[in-house]
């Protein structure tokens, strides 16, 4: 989820390259749609863009507890991130994002909910400050702007999946893909804080810092800093595993009236 949300940010600006998920890959680290017929009243999600169902609290599934982190070194919260998300079949999240423009000293605030599943699905409903929806089912990324009656669709293969689809479904190894350096601890001794530099040159993005729980290693934030210095920090709160989140919600059909924007893979 981490790095995904740095190719999800203003809709217009829209990165197709490596939708890098990494970034948030959520235990936790831009909005919620439904599931036909499954959406809570309160939803305001387009209908063809349905969530995935939500579970009730009582039958969600808890973060799981890690292993005591005491003095880790590195490898050892990178391993005690790996091990998290190996454990997750589904995550779901709340987050807020907010991306700094370096060159414009502007700053773009948005909130929503994000979702992910094995094997390589991911989905985020943006509920503010406008919604629009990324949903990716492995093979299809949909970026859908209801506003703008446009969905951009961009055909997946298995080199541009992005880290966090790869690292969920336990593809992928953070200790492969990034070199790794712990940083100072926060204030309140609750978490721990990494910082993940791509081995190979990822284009979109040049360093990515995790802060993770210190009991379960689930991402906190995640913060992306691209080649030119714009920076994309997510929070993630209220974080569930292992909820049975329906395959439907990773689906997306195009609505009626709505304009198809296509671009050839790169």
């Amino acid at each position: 989820m981490f790095i995904a949300a740095h190719a999800l940010r203003a809709p217009s600006a829209c990165r197709w390259g490596l939708v890098l998920a990494l970034t948030g890959l959520a235990g936790a680290a831009h909005a919620q749609p439904e599931v036909a017929g499954s959406a809570p009243a309160s939803a305001a999600a387009p209908a063809s863009a349905a969530t995935p169902a939500s579970v009730p609290a009582s039958d969600a599934a808890p973060v799981a507890e890690g292993a005591p982190a005491g003095e880790l070194d590195t490898a050892a919260i990178v391993e005690g991130i790996q091990a998290f998300y190996a454990d997750a079949q589904d995550l779901k999240a709340d987050f807020e994002q907010k991306y700094t423009y370096k060159v414009y000293g502007r700053v773009q605030s948005s909130a929503g909910k994000v979702y992910f599943k094995k094997k390589n699905k991911m989905r985020w409903d943006y509920r503010s400050p406008e919604q629009k929806v990324f949903v990716a089912d492995g093979k299809v990324l949909w970026v859908y702007e209801p506003e703008q009656a446009q969905v951009f669709r961009r055909e997946l293969n298995s080199s541009q999946l992005p880290v966090a689809l790869t690292f969920m479904s336990g593809e992928g190894r953070l200790a492969e893909e990034f070199n790794a350096k712990r940083l100072p601890d926060p204030p309140g001794g609750e978490t721990l804080v990494v910082e993940l530099v791509p081995k190979r040159n990822a284009g979109d993005y040049q360093s990515l810092r995790l802060e993770v729980d210190r009991k379960t290693f689930a991402v906190r934030s995640s913060t992306v800093l691209d080649p030119v210095g714009n920076t994309n920090h997510v929070v993630f709160r209220d974080v569930q595993t292992n909820s049975g989140l329906p395959d439907g919600g990773f689906r997306f059909q195009v609505p009626e009236g709505v304009r198809v924007v296509g671009e050839p893979n790169r």
